[in-house]
């Protein structure tokens, strides 16, 4: 098999130098048999995408005829081997075709330095040592040669030769000793994983959270484009705005190797920063400045900030990387500050982030980033049905086409029109090629990979979808989104007890999470828990402000009273009764009555929600039609939607 000399790996606990034919675990050798190393070193230089078993098969044993049951023994060990990481296996299995490795891996260039040389002797003989290699930020070692040999060189030399050479052996030994405990102690390798936290108030009087969150998020979104270093995107670290918040608590709870901890602090004109990159392993603060400047300046300190953390981590951009780092979006500071407000309203489900966009765009026509804020406010405003699907698609469409007019390279933007095309469009193939061209991009983007697996999730491409919900969560254990997405997924899938322990879990970190009450209660209806449904639906709907309490307890007495029909049926007359007035969700009237099994109503409500390219893209998998199925009418709403049955 080919050697891979050129570079290392890391991957989770790991360091794989294919060279050396060496794995070690935090630093400590890791038993692996030659083939079962061949492996490892072909899955993890194709991390990300599939190797199939004839590949791997003709790599492994060329000359030879071996079954495809010796390539999964040797997966089997390695994942023995290797175990469990952030919850999940390393290598994942594509049915009837390979393998994949799924872990996020870092690739680094190799550095070689010979250390030590023939040393020739005073008789004209040569004893010399095996060459030695040391990867940057690595220890130094000694060879050794057969001991037969050197006890046959040495009986050669006369006492006055002994000593002389045990004395230069002796010195060499010293010095490589010296040098190996002070490499160890100061030549640490520098940090690979990071986390930005959101940036702190120097004075809770007068704080301003979209600006603290922004300046986080605009750094995330600049150094995750260095790929030498992996850096927790925003969703994860949200959460930590404490102004009392310990930086290096954080970072082990992100488990991130360094933390990128500021301050900041806006009065009139002027802004205030301070930053520090703290070293989480031994506390250390790499790097610490303060600026103080106009607000109009304020991209100037993220410009520098960006650097020096890059500077900091020894990193070596390329020419792409150096122009990420410091792209700027605008330079209109007002715009800039209007941006950032409506993204704080917009992760809050505030439909008022809309409005702050727009007045960013109006500052700066050539805002690229404002108009896909704009066009992801009215999708999300199509979902709260607060603005009609006519009303709402043809204005996200236009805002996303100026958006990459303005920015082609916006992976945001290509995802976002991925999800109106085949959404609301019914594009399958023209979403395919957006949401391919957004993680080329952006390969990294936990939002991205998550709404890939969700769309091939839709059309039924269940194994292929699990894939990428797994690899976004790789990269954000922590997002309750991509929790909620995977309980979905074993919903979807008919597997309703695994389905209800992934809610259950998500519940418990956040008892009131909207979605996960409403989708609980339909994994409880399907497993015939009827009372537990009941409570969950009305528990969601008195969350979302849609259920006045004393309407809760009535529903509560009619399911006392009349069991689980009866309470379906008082809905659906709830509903009915409130589309006289105004509009109600079709999609929703059409699982209520596929619920009671009137099929020509439900049919009827489908055609309706179809028509106006409502919210109707799980029809192909959703569970509660799946008394429909056998009808020809299903079939034709499916072929209406450019997807197959």
């Amino acid at each position: 098999m080919r050697e891979s000399s050129n570079h290392t790996y890391e991957f989770g606990p790991f360091h794989l130098e294919p060279a050396e034919r060496r794995l070690l675990r935090n630093g400590e050798p890791v038993s692996l048999t030659p083939k079962a190393f061949d492996t490892l070193v072909m899955l993890v230089e194709r991390a990300g995408h599939l190797v199939e078993k004839e590949v791997l098969m003709n790599a492994l044993w060329p000359d030879s005829f071996v079954e495809e049951a010796n390539v999964a023994q040797h997966v089997w060990t390695l994942r023995k081997t290797l175990g469990q990481h952030d919850g999940g296996a390393f290598i994942e299995t594509v049915p009837k075709k390979g393998f994949r490795f799924v872990s996020p891996v870092l690739k680094h260039q190799r550095h070689q330095e010979t250390l030590i040389t023939d040393h020739q002797l005073d008789n004209g003989e040569s004893v010399s040592a095996q060459p030695q290699y040391r990867l940057r930020g690595e220890t130094a070692q000694t060879g050794h040669r057969n001991g037969t040999d050197v006890a046959q060189a040495v009986s050669r030399l006369s006492n006055r030769k002994i000593f002389l050479a045990i004395l230069a052996a002796a010195t060499l030994g010293l010095v490589v000793f010296g040098l190996s405990t002070r490499t160890k102690e100061t030549a640490k390798a520098p940090p690979r994983t990071i986390a930005v936290l959101p940036f702190k108030p120097l004075s809770t009087d007068s704080r301003d959270e979209s600006l603290e969150m922004g300046m986080a998020e605009t750094l995330i979104t600049r150094l995750s484009g260095v790929r030498q270093i992996i850096v927790r995107p925003m969703s994860a670290v949200r959460k930590y705005t404490d102004p009392q918040q310990d930086a290096i608590k954080a970072g082990q709870e992100l488990q991130a190797e360094a933390v990128l901890d500021g301050s900041i602090q806006k009065s009139g004109d002027r802004v205030r920063v301070t930053v520090r990159l703290i070293d989480i392993r031994n506390g250390a603060t790499l790097w610490a400045e303060q600026f103080d400047e106009s607000f109009t300046d304020i991209f100037k300190v993220q410009d520098s900030t960006s650097a020096r953390v890059t500077n900091a981590l020894l990193l070596k951009l390329s020419v792409d990387e150096q122009k990420q780092l410091t792209k700027r979006y605008t330079d209109n500071a007002e715009a800039y500050q209007l941006y950032l407000q409506g993204e704080f309203l917009w992760y809050k489900w505030d439909q008022r982030s809309l409005e702050f966009y727009r007045r960013a765009a109006e500052k700066d026509p050539n805002f690229a980033l404002a108009f896909v804020g704009i066009a992801e406010s009215y999708m999300h405003l199509i979902g709260l049905h607060r603005v009609s699907t006519q009303e709402g698609i043809p204005k996200a469409r236009a805002a996303i086409t100026k958006a990459l007019e303005l920015d082609g390279s916006l992976a945001e933007a290509h995802n976002a029109l991925a999800e109106i095309k085949y959404q609301f469009e019914y594009d399958w193939s023209g979403a395919d090629k957006d949401f391919q061209r957004a993680l080329e991009l952006d390969p990294n983007s936990a939002q991205i990979l998550l709404a890939y697996g969700w769309y091939r999730m839709s059309a039924g491409r269940f194994d292929e979808a699990l894939v990428w919900m797994e690899r976004a969560r790789g990269f954000d254990r922590h997002n309750r989104l991509i929790s909620y997405v995977i309980a979905m997924f074993y919903y979807f899938t008919r597997q309703y007890d695994k389905s209800l322990e992934h809610f259950q879990s998500l519940l418990m970190l956040e008892p009131n999470d909207l979605g996960g009450l409403g989708s609980i209660g339909d994994v409880y209806e399907l497993k015939g828990m009827y009372a537990e449904a009941v409570e969950s639906h009305l528990k969601s709907s008195s969350a979302r402000g849609t259920l006045k309490p004393e309407e809760a307890d009535r529903y509560r007495q009619i399911f006392k009273e009349s069991g689980w029909e009866g309470y379906l049926r008082a809905k659906r007359a709830r509903l009915a009764e409130k589309s006289k007035q105004e509009h109600v969700d079709p999609y929703e009237m059409a699982q209520l009555y596929a619920r009671l099994g009137d099929k020509d109503r439900a049919f009827v409500w489908l055609e309706k929600a179809i028509d106006e390219r409502g919210w109707v893209i799980q029809l192909k998998i959703e569970p509660l039609f799946d008394g429909l199925r056998s009808d020809s009418r299903y079939r034709d709403l499916l072929q209406r939607m450019n997807m197959t049955p």
